[in-house]
């Protein structure tokens, strides 16, 4: 492949003589001011950037030292004459220039310090990756080890969850305090898998957790019911749409866990937004179902989608790790499924959840936007 170079220099002589010396060796972007270079750069990235010191508006080293801010790879040659040789010496002191040339330059020496700066460039890129995998490796470590230490703890603190016995045999006849008492329940078995799970984690135990039928119907109206008390989750705001009664090989607990992380991530969307909603819609296709969980908050940038995935990324700063949509990719394609996002910004996000039906099932129906039949709001 073709690599690309950038010469700037204000005499369109030069720029002439220098594309004609190295258009058989490399792709030559040229111009004629530091200016024109800097718009070049913005749309197009370039390994190396050769100049001329000597220019009107900004010298060499000047520019070199906006570059080295603004794109810290990419390398820097200058060309200059024998009176500017000690500036230039100071600026390679500084880590502002890769190595400078004089004047008047030979094509056998040139296109051996292009040559080399390409593979400085390619070993600056390599070695960022390589540090910013240390960096992960080094917090996933800390993230172990404090993820053990809160297992711990929460462990210690279920431990009185059971005591809800005490309340349903003594208040039997309040049918609220026993339905409250049973989501309690519920969330006491939940948590305890959960930390189970940490632990198994931190012992490096990979076991497959239980899998069993699972009618998803049931699946979703339990989550509804626990939603109503989750202070994160804006109840007047979540729609619940349902059409048919799709059955999967899944474990309940961990598609309450992706289900429940997405429409978290859909309260977080909608904050400040009027009118805000979220919507969690369960469908079916021939041989799969279909969960939907949308909004029409501020939705994702382009080049953030591309990465909601990757470990650690995130978008909320101190209020975010990075973990959640990981997990949830990770939980999904356990099911043998597969999970997909579409979004644009300001028009909301949209993750649809596909996974495989338990056996032949008749199609009842599909997502939202495919003829749902029922529909409730909590």
């Amino acid at each position: 492949m073709t690599r690309d170079i950038l010469y700037v220099d204000d005499e369109e002589t030069n720029l002439i003589v220098f594309e004609s010396a190295f258009e058989d060796d490399f792709n030559i972007h040229t111009a004629t001011s530091a200016a024109e270079a800097l718009e070049i750069l913005e749309e197009h990235p370039i390994p190396v950037v050769v100049a001329d010191q000597r220019m009107p508006e900004m010298t060499g080293v000047e520019m070199f030292a906006i570059l080295r801010q603004k794109y810290p790879h990419t390398q820097r040659v200058i060309l200059t004459g024998y009176a500017d040789s000690e500036a230039i010496i100071d600026a390679i002191n500084e880590g502002q220039v890769y190595q400078y040339v004089r004047k008047p330059w030979q094509r056998i020496e040139l296109l051996a310090v292009l040559r080399r700066a390409l593979q400085a460039h390619d070993l600056s890129l390599q070695n960022s990756v390589l540090t910013d995998r240390l960096l992960v490796s080094e917090r996933s470590a800390m993230l172990g080890q404090a993820t053990a230490r809160i297992a711990h703890e929460m462990s210690n603190q279920l431990n009185v969850l059971p005591l809800l016995e005490v309340i349903e045999d003594e208040y039997a006849q309040d049918e609220q305090l026993v339905q409250l008492a049973e989501i309690a329940r519920s969330t006491y078995e939940r948590l305890t898998e959960l930390v189970s799970e940490v632990k198994d984690f931190m012992r490096f135990d990979t076991k497959v957790f239980d899998r069993q039928s699972l009618n998803l119907t049931d699946c979703v109206q339990e989550l509804v019911s626990f939603l109503r008390f989750h202070r994160s989750v804006p109840h007047d705001r979540l729609r619940v749409k349902m059409s048919g009664a799709p059955v999967v090989n899944g474990n309940k607990l961990k598609l309450h866990q992706v289900m429940l992380n997405l429409v978290q991530n859909a309260a977080d969307a909608i904050e400040g937004v009027d009118e805000g909603m979220i919507e969690l819609t369960l469908g079916q296709l021939p041989d799969r179902a279909v969960i939907c969980i949308s909004d029409n908050g501020c939705g994702i940038a382009p080049e953030t989608l591309k990465r909601i995935w990757e470990p650690f990324f995130t978008t909320k700063g101190p209020g975010g790790n990075g973990m959640g949509l990981d997990i949830t990719r990770q939980l999904v394609e356990s099911h043998e499924g597969v999970i997909e996002c579409t979004s644009s910004p300001g028009q909301g996000a949209r993750f649809t959840i596909y996974l495989p039906l338990a056996g032949e099932q008749e199609h009842d129906g599909e997502c939202a936007e495919s003829g749902t039949t029922t529909s409730s709001l909590l």
